[in-house]
């Protein structure tokens, strides 16, 4: 599969403009005035997605895209395991690119494979630079996606200009390279610890909440069993450990979330709740994990 292709497969093949802002008295038709501001629309639909300034540079998402995979070894991704989309009809973009990498976990007796995506996060609002960053979907549907997105240090932020392909390429291997790194020691000292019942409580009280409430309504008590199967699942798979617990979270988020939200689980993932209730998670995680001396 080809950029283009691709581009077209995910509903990305589309240009945007950006136009003067006027002023229209639909009681007087003459009087239409150009402002100084300027609108970015979406050519395919007319939508208006959002103000910028003057200086803004519009960035196709063909071009975006090719400065995401300029940076990359030409066997080291494949597109055909890739996605990418949008938001509010072009507002904010996505790209997942499938590194031809993965990190192996021996987790006791077991191994979890952890396929590795280089993301990229833009818009066409005005609202977002290009943001880089690595991920890990695995087997069992984990994804640290919110986690990396929240840590500067481990993202590389691209402004939109005209020279985004001049990036210097080696910034984006470094990041993967760290990111692959930290991911394994974090999800190892993960797997060799076990979290009290109390805690385990803690992060279902994140997406369940039902800790000092009187009355708890069904939708609540409906979630707390899906999380509770997820969580018993993939602890008894994975181990009864914070590795086992996350995977149990991150399971939930990934399939049984949907169920409790009106929003796509890609849209949740990126800004959503399942964005929000994993940094939590992690950050108590490594809270947790530090107060019981495993992290430096």
């Amino acid at each position: 599969m080809n950029a283009n292709e691709f581009l077209i497969r995910y509903g990305l093949d589309f240009n945007v403009s950006k136009v003067p802002v006027h002023t229209y008295n639909v009681l007087y038709p003459d009087d239409y005035n150009e402002t100084r501001f300027f609108a970015t629309v979406n050519d395919d639909t007319g939508k208006a997605l959002g103000m910028v300034k003057s200086r803004y540079t519009v960035l196709q998402n063909n071009v975006l895209l090719d400065s995401i995979l300029n940076k990359l070894e030409p066997d080291s991704y494949d597109l055909s395991q890739s996605t990418c989309g949008t938001f509010n009809g072009g507002q904010k973009i996505y790209f997942f690119i499938k590194l031809n990498k993965e990190i192996d976990m021996n987790i006791g007796d077991n191994t979890d494979d952890m396929s590795i995506y280089l993301y990229a996060l833009s818009s066409h609002d005005g609202s977002q630079r290009l943001v880089y960053g690595v991920s890990t979907k695995m087997h069992s549907c984990a994804n640290m996606f919110a986690t990396l997105m929240a840590d500067k240090d481990n993202n590389f932020v691209v402004k939109h200009t005209k020279h985004i392909n001049d990036v210097n390429d080696k910034m984006i291997n470094s990041l993967i390279d760290r990111n692959i790194a930290g991911i394994k020691n974090l999800f190892t000292i993960m797997s060799k610890h076990e979290p009290s019942e109390q805690f385990i409580n803690s992060i279902k009280d994140i997406v369940a909440k039902t800790e000092g409430k009187k009355k708890i309504v069904q939708s609540v008590k409906d979630k707390l069993y899906d999380l509770n199967m997820s969580i018993e699942h993939e602890m008894l798979s994975k181990g009864k450990t914070f590795y086992g617990l996350f995977n149990g979270l991150t399971h939930y988020l990934t399939h049984k979330h949907c169920d409790y939200t009106n929003w796509s689980d890609k849209y949740e993932l990126l800004t959503g709740n399942t964005n929000s209730y994993t940094k939590t998670a992690m950050q108590l995680i490594v809270k947790e994990l530090r107060s019981l001396n495993a992290l430096g």
